[in-house]
């Protein structure tokens, strides 16, 4: 048994079969899960923690876009699609928007979840 409440939790979403990346108020990248790195053939990932997220995504600018709305508007999305490049190849990302909030309303900041949906009904990649 862990006996970290926030150690489980992390592995959670470490655990995820979809990506996760979430940014606070500041547009800080507080979080993003294995899977979102993997999902958008992102090798170094992990080094956009802590970084702005503008600077950290800007090779994604669709991505961007989703992140800057949310934290913009606050207005969040079920089901949409945009689309990424990858070795010039359109991927097709589904996404989901979502505000993250304290317990007593406030606002910390925002969290995207992914999947890449380019091949759903076409079989495995």
């Amino acid at each position: 048994m862990l006996k970290n409440a926030t150690e489980y939790y992390r592995c959670i979403l470490d655990n995820l079969t979809g990506g996760l990346i979430s940014v606070d108020m500041a547009g800080t990248v507080v979080y993003l899960n294995p899977m979102a790195g993997k999902i958008l053939h992102w090798d170094e990932a992990h080094k956009c923690l802590d970084c702005n997220y503008e600077k950290s995504f800007a090779g994604f600018p669709a991505l961007k876009g989703v992140i800057k709305e949310t934290l913009e508007t606050g207005h969040t999305v079920r089901r949409a699609e945009i689309s990424i490049m990858h070795a010039n190849v359109p991927l097709i990302i589904g996404y989901s928007t979502m505000q993250v909030r304290s317990h007593e309303g406030k606002g910390l900041g925002v969290t995207v979840i992914f999947q890449d949906i380019s091949f759903v009904g076409g079989g495995k990649k």
